[in-house]
């Protein structure tokens, strides 16, 4: 869902997930890129103007709604890193807040519903705090692992530019936590 409708600079988050997440959805779909036809994703943004948000995907389409329920992932970030996310402002990017699909790759849905825990990221940035975003599987607090790495390497991971295993071994990636979590996650987005 990273190919999304430009947001305005002001664009509120009831704007977003009620009208361009939809619409970058129907957009990847078109693009003949793989989409989740079950899936269940909770947001929480903490902060000033934040809020909850549940999406869900549901026989090819999207839906999301200000609520709180079960998701297979619940992604927890500040206000102003999913601001900086969004805009592409102070290193973030789209691919941050939102779950890649690139082409080529399969849908790996299916999978995620099969990790339980929690992964942190906390991702260093040039003149700014850390962003930092947690994402939860399947409402699993536990195991914790967290991963503490540049910004900039974050997104080439997500972007597929950047293979994991190398990022590891290269000490461009640090894992505090749960190590055997931390292969699950790989095995699914690698």
């Amino acid at each position: 869902m990273a190919d999304q409708p430009a947001a305005t600079e002001n664009v509120s988050p009831e704007q977003f997930f009620n009208e361009l997440l939809p619409a970058g959805f129907e957009e990847q779909k078109k693009q003949g890129n793989p989409v989740p036809q079950d899936f269940r994703i909770q947001y929480h943004l903490t902060g000033d103007g934040g809020g909850a948000w549940h999406v869900t995907i549901n026989e090819g389409k999207l839906e999301a709604q200000a609520d709180t329920q079960d998701a297979h992932i619940t992604i927890t970030v500040s206000v102003d890193d999913w601001r900086d996310a969004l805009h592409s402002r102070n290193g973030a990017a789209p691919s941050l807040i939102l779950p890649a699909s690139r082409p080529g790759r399969p849908d790996n849905s299916a999978r995620v519903k099969q990790v339980r825990g929690t992964l942190c990221q906390e991702l260093a940035r040039e003149g700014a705090e850390p962003f930092r975003i947690q994402l939860t599987f399947n409402g699993a607090e536990s195991p914790k692992t967290t991963l503490k790495m540049k910004i900039a390497d974050a997104i080439a991971l997500q972007e597929g530019r950047l293979n994991g295993q190398e990022a590891f071994m290269t000490g461009k990636v640090r894992v505090e936590g749960d190590m055997a979590f931390m292969m699950q996650i790989a095995a699914v987005t690698g």
